[in-house]
């Protein structure tokens, strides 16, 4: 039964990342939970494990402008990573919107699957 239960919660953490999707930029994809790994080719995927929630900024640093926030065990979409503002002994950011310029701490995000690849210069703005 624990196991059952587990998916249970795995459920209810993936529906509520699906309302965050204007924020996050998830799309219909969260519904359905992470895909599974894609040897290292994005989409990348990750779940926020601070307790209060994540900030999401508009840069790789706490000096950025907030512009939101991802609830604990939220699944969120990483387009890339790039180093940033040391958080908590992490230097690495991760960008979570390709559209809009939403970036989170990677000290606050476990991996899902392959690890993100590097920004580039068109994909870092």
């Amino acid at each position: 039964m624990k196991h059952l239960s587990q998916i249970r919660r795995g459920a209810a953490v993936v529906a509520s990342a699906g309302l965050l999707c204007g924020v996050l930029g998830t799309g219909p994809a969260a519904a359905a939970g992470p895909p599974p790994s894609t040897g290292g080719h994005g989409p990348y995927h990750g779940r926020v494990i601070a307790k209060p929630g994540l900030v999401l900024r508009t840069g790789p640093g706490t000096g950025y402008r907030a512009v939101g926030s991802a609830p604990y065990g939220t699944v969120v979409t990483i387009v890339c990573k790039v180093n940033g503002q040391n958080v908590g002994g992490n230097p690495r950011w991760y960008k979570l919107d390709a559209r809009r310029n939403t970036w989170g701490s990677a000290r606050y995000i476990s991996t899902l699957g392959a690890a993100p690849a590097w920004c580039d210069a068109r994909t870092r703005r």
